[in-house]
């Protein structure tokens, strides 16, 4: 039983490392893409880390009531 509980509490550990070192990945392209589309129309396509990216739309914000 001790083992067996051991072993799951490191499986978790490791894939909670998984999960934020990919999140960090993702939030590292999405801003190295802002960087590189700033001025940019949607749709045109820039080079970020060596691959090729169309720009996104420009989000809108939504007003409140």
């Amino acid at each position: 039983m001790n083992k067996l509980l051991t072993s799951l509490m490191a499986i978790a550990f490791i894939a909670g490392m998984g999960l934020s070192t990919s999140s960090m990945a993702a939030k590292h392209m999405a801003e190295a893409t802002a960087k590189a589309c700033h001025g940019k129309k949607a749709g045109d396509t820039v080079k970020v880390d060596g691959k090729d990216v169309k720009c996104p739309e420009a989000k809108k914000e939504e007003k409140k009531k």
